[in-house]
């Protein structure tokens, strides 16, 4: 495996970006919707021009960031390993006055996610993790060690914003699971710090939605897997960079 970049450098990177959107967020913006019917503002942006100047300073290769995506193919499917951002995650969430949105931030190599910072400016709380190294939480100075806790019946989060028909129809096979619903990335690093077992998905994300949260969940020792094949979701797979179904779990054994 290559050489991790410095982490600490990653963090205060990323809460440097988690301040540039509070200080958007102290006064009055514009919201402008995307070709897709997404919002972004100039939060967003702010985020994006800290993070793509910030992370080839730590390691110099190539950032993939949700506000400038537009990489063709060609380019993308020679890249070994590479930065993907997110610069605010859950910004409907924003819009609407939640706290719980995110600076998203991993490291893909080879199409596996190594290392992933998520970090919410609103809560001052920053997570980081990635398999085999472990995963751990920042809030108000003190760091924690991050370990999976997994309770039956589970304790299941859904997306704010998302609650479909599949979502639903799959919650009935858990019908004494307690629901919570919350925004962005926030919902891995719930399940990463013991707070929650099951996160489901079956409506469209994109790569830089989910790729943070699953290296701190996976560094956590929990897993985010496709249902129908359990294989954990991969990265820069080809020209789509939309995420199929996906469950984020402390255990994949609750999925059995």
């Amino acid at each position: 495996m290559s050489l991790l970049p410095d982490g600490r450098a990653l963090r205060e990177l990323c809460e440097a970006a988690g301040r540039d959107i509070l200080r958007v967020r102290e006064r009055r913006y514009e919201v402008v919707g995307k070709a897709d019917g997404s919002p972004v503002t100039e939060a967003d942006m702010a985020a994006h021009r800290r993070l793509v100047r910030g992370l080839p300073r730590l390691l110099d290769i190539p950032v993939l960031s949700e506000e400038q995506a537009d990489i063709a193919w060609a380019e993308r499917s020679g890249w070994h390993r590479y930065w993907l951002a997110d610069p605010l995650d859950g910004t409907r969430e924003f819009v609407d006055g939640f706290d719980d949105f995110t600076v998203n931030v991993a490291l893909i190599e080879q199409g596996v996610v190594r290392l992933g910072v998520v970090h919410a400016p609103a809560l001052a709380t920053t997570w980081m993790g990635g398999k085999g190294i472990g995963a751990w939480r920042w809030h108000e100075n003190r760091c924690r060690e991050l370990v999976v806790r997994v309770e039956r019946p589970p304790r299941i989060l859904v997306s704010r914003a998302h609650l479909d028909a599949q979502t639903q129809a799959w919650l009935a096979r858990f019908p004494e699971a307690t629901l919570e619903r919350c925004g962005s990335s926030v919902k891995f690093c719930r399940i990463a710090e013991g707070r929650a077992d099951l996160y489901p998905r079956f409506g469209p994300t994109c790569e830089w939605d989910t790729a943070a949260g699953q290296a701190v969940l996976e560094g956590a020792g929990g897993a985010v897997v496709e249902p129908h094949s359990g294989h954990a979701l991969s990265y820069n797979r080809g020209e789509s960079l939309i995420n199929g179904p996906f469950i984020a779990c402390s255990d994949p054994a609750l999925l059995q």
